[in-house]
């Protein structure tokens, strides 16, 4: 047993906020166009969207973030694309958690009224979200260059397994 049962609700409210906090995944990639110019970029992966930084280009009137609806269409590769779209299912899906743990920081007594236990569903819907993002992260590895690190899939498997552990008794 990871937590105790008393603070179980507290636990899955603040480790679902955390998980929008981070970003699920970040891409290193670095390419040599000609001898002597590199390009290094960074793509930080959020639920809401992405930013990309390239080291040493500017961007003009262009902004480097999209939102997590606007990068299927924004991508340069079938698989970016269909990644785009996973992406997005799976921030559906973390976005029913966060509406849930706001209910449940703000209506406790009313949450914990509901058939199902509120940490166990928020502890499910982590990992589903972890693995849908997961699925997306796998296609990122085949279809982009660069190294893709899923920081916060991670966070979202390990936080989702924790609470459906928890001993509710």
């Amino acid at each position: 047993m990871w937590v105790k049962s008393e603070y179980a609700g507290p636990l899955a409210v603040v480790s679902t906020w955390l998980c929008a906090l981070l970003p699920w995944s970040v891409t290193l990639f670095r390419e040599e166009l000609e001898p002597g110019v590199d390009v290094f970029a960074v793509w930080i992966r959020f639920l809401p969207g992405r930013l990309l930084y390239l080291f040493g280009v500017g961007f003009g009137n262009e902004s480097p973030y999209r939102w997590v609806w606007e990068v299927p269409g924004f991508v340069a590769t079938r698989g970016e694309t269909l990644a785009g779209y996973v992406w997005l299912v799976g921030t559906a899906v973390f976005a029913v958690a966060f509406v849930v743990s706001l209910l449940y920081y703000a209506r406790e007594s009313w949450v914990e009224s509901w058939p199902v236990d509120p940490v166990r569903l928020l502890g499910g819907l982590l990992v589903l979200a972890g693995l849908v993002l997961a699925a997306a992260v796998v296609i990122l590895w085949r279809f982009q260059g660069g190294i893709v690190v899923p920081v916060g899939v991670l966070f979202l498997l390990g936080f989702g397994a924790v609470l459906l552990q928890v001993d509710r008794a």
